[in-house]
């Protein structure tokens, strides 16, 4: 629908253009004056004539009163900034901050003797956030609304120009969609970050022991060949003629020169100070053939040859 006199485009609902204020319907326009035009004006076309119900009767109870309402209980924070209410969602955010340092306040102070109090306080607490905001809600909405349109009286007091105002003041707000979606983005971010470091750690975690049992390898080489040629184990590793140096991933390589297990210590987290071990045996042709292991390294950061028998 388009405004008579503007010429904006409104909602086919509206009563009122959300540029000018002008009213959209001859009804409207024949009572240019009433309440109920200013309430229309402020709460916009979206459950209309659910609030101007629940208004009514405030205006001729003349007072508010406890209703229910089932958008403030099920999405409580996201009502509170769909209908523009900032403060009550402030509020609403940060209030669990509070009471939660409030609490623990006075736990610190009476101590053990206090925890029932807490507990007792805690659960008063819980059930009043799940209950007073749907009691209360349209009472709520009702005195802003009202606020509004007495704000709006002593700006200005044309009419027509208050009906406007009221439409770009009141209304509904995208802002509970936007902390909808920043949520969501932020959950899927969270979900992605729990799959991918775990899976990126371990890779990693494995990509250091591949390393280390290269390292490790070349130093069982030196040491077979040492026991090839004079058939006993040598003291160390440079008795074998040993010599590579050891990469960041191995803090130490050490050769037990009793019974010929060669030692390699990890250097990084999770693993660190954890070892991977190679153990000699002799084949049928009494050549040397090794044998990894780790007693202390789970199989997911092992190479396959390392990983235990199942």
């Amino acid at each position: 629908m388009f405004c008579q006199k503007c010429g904006a485009k409104n909602d086919d609902s509206a009563s009122f253009c959300s540029n000018c204020g002008t009213p959209l319907h001859l009804a409207d326009a024949e009572q240019p004056h009433s309440q109920e035009a200013l309430y229309k004006a402020v709460i916009g076309p979206k459950n209309q004539d659910y609030y101007l119900r629940h208004f009514a009767r405030f205006d001729k109870d003349g007072r508010v009163g406890a209703t229910w309402h089932w958008p403030a209980f099920f999405v409580t924070f996201y009502w509170f900034l769909y209908r523009k209410m900032w403060i009550h969602a402030a509020v609403y955010f940060f209030l669990p901050y509070l009471v939660m340092f409030a609490l623990g306040m006075v736990g610190g102070v009476l101590g053990e003797s206090g925890k029932s109090t807490i507990g007792m306080a805690y659960l008063v607490y819980v059930a009043a956030t799940f209950l007073i905001p749907p009691m209360y809600a349209n009472a709520f909405y009702y005195k802003q609304c009202k606020e509004k349109i007495s704000d709006t009286s002593l700006t200005t007091h044309d009419y027509q120009r208050q009906l406007g105002e009221l439409s770009g003041k009141g209304g509904t707000s995208n802002a509970a969609l936007i902390f909808v979606l920043i949520f969501v983005v932020i959950a899927f971010i969270g979900i992605l970050a729990a799959i991918a470091i775990p899976a990126y750690q371990q890779y990693t975690t494995r990509a250091h022991t591949a390393e280390a049992l290269t390292v490790g390898g070349k130093a069982a080489d030196s040491v077979a060949d040492y026991y090839d040629q004079r058939h006993e184990v040598p003291d160390d590793l440079a008795q074998a003629g040993f010599t590579a140096q050891l990469p960041p991933s191995v803090t130490d390589l050490s050769l037990n020169n009793q019974n010929g297990i060669l030692t390699i210590t990890m250097a990084n987290p999770p693993i660190q100070g954890k070892t991977i071990l190679l153990v000699p045996s002799l084949d049928s042709n009494n050549r040397v053939v090794w044998t990894c292991s780790s007693r202390e390294i789970e199989d997911k950061y092992l190479p396959p040859q390392c990983r235990q028998k199942k």
